[in-house]
């Protein structure tokens, strides 16, 4: 599974609480913790010069590194610890650092803190964690910053429709259940024929209403049957998680994200898992898409898996199944 993380601090609740859920998953999984400190000598923007507001940045950053080094020491978790800053002259922005030293250090997993449920979208879009899922090439951990007791995870959701976003995605899913011995389970949401037909405006192709509803009624039970296949196959690809579970959902008159929220508390997870769409990065995938429900409003850690073979940016590379480095 995996084997080096990137935990990002920066002195934040939020922060504090997804390094402290990242540093407890490193052990478990006997992993390396890797944690850096971005230097931003702006926050200090009231000090009298440029150069002591650096130099306060710096002594406020080496501090933090040194506190999360002993916890590590304590829970004798192999860890470093770098202190970089950003380059506006090449690569600029916290972000960018924090992919540089990332691939560094041979990282596979990125756990940040998010500022809570509500505020996700603003937070992310257009700022360090947006970036970071659009440039770093491993799975990105979003920590929410209203947990009051950040716990590793004992049960999984991870959704599943059978495209090649959600395969990688179950595949990770897996892999992490098993590692944890936790329960895995596989939800499909089946989409509404009805909603469908009305928002494409193919409704006017049936003048008699009773032979559209006919039409539709059939339609939709073809789709509940494939997404048991789909299902079924899913379960079968799963061969790491001690138990794994599949829950088919109609999504009636409600969004997809919506009902993949209801089976996550129906089934207490603790952990929903999501595909992403590669180079496009998290402003695509929320935008509009199923996810944005799910990251805005669900109240567990967000797991987002993209596809490698999508990748299209200069600086970054490929992401290897988990568990081979």
């Amino acid at each position: 599974m995996y084997k080096c993380m990137l935990l990002p601090v920066d002195g934040s609740p939020p922060s504090e609480r997804a390094a402290a859920l990242g540093l407890a998953l490193a052990k478990r999984l006997s992993a390396t913790a890797v944690f850096v400190h971005v230097v931003e000598p702006h926050r200090y923007r009231g000090l009298h010069d440029d150069q002591e507001a650096l130099e306060r940045a710096r002594t406020v950053g080496k501090a933090l590194l040194e506190q999360w080094e002993r916890k590590a020491g304590q829970a004798q978790v192999p860890c470093f610890t770098q202190l970089t800053s950003t380059q506006p002259e090449s690569r600029p922005g916290v972000a960018e650092a924090l992919v540089d030293a990332g691939v560094a250090h041979g990282c596979d997993l990125v756990v940040m803190g998010t500022h809570g449920r509500t505020g996700l979208p603003r937070v992310l879009l257009g700022s360090v964690a947006e970036r970071m899922a659009r440039l770093a090439p491993t799975p990105l951990l979003l920590v929410r910053g209203d947990e009051l007791e950040p716990t590793l995870f004992r049960r999984i959701l991870v959704a599943f429709d059978g495209s090649i976003y959600s395969e990688l995605a179950l595949q990770h899913a897996d892999a992490l259940a098993g590692a944890l011995k936790a329960q895995l389970w596989v939800v499909y949401v089946v989409p509404d024929l009805t909603q469908l037909y009305l928002s494409a405006g193919r409704a006017w192709m049936f003048a008699d209403q009773a032979q559209l509803q006919a039409q539709l009624a059939q339609e939709q039970a073809r789709l509940r049957q494939q997404g048991e296949r789909i299902l079924r196959e899913a379960a079968r690809q799963c061969t790491h998680a001690p138990a794994v579970h599949t829950v088919l959902k109609e999504a009636g008159r409600s969004l997809i994200g919506e009902r993949i929220r209801e089976v996550a508390e129906e089934e207490q997870a603790d952990l929903i898992v999501l595909g992403t769409h590669g180079h496009t990065g998290l402003r695509r995938f929320l935008l509009g898409s199923v996810a944005e429900d799910v990251a805005q409003q669900a109240r567990q850690p967000i797991l987002l898996v993209r596809n490698p073979a999508a990748l299209t940016h200069p600086d970054e590379s490929h992401l290897p199944p988990p568990g081979e480095r």
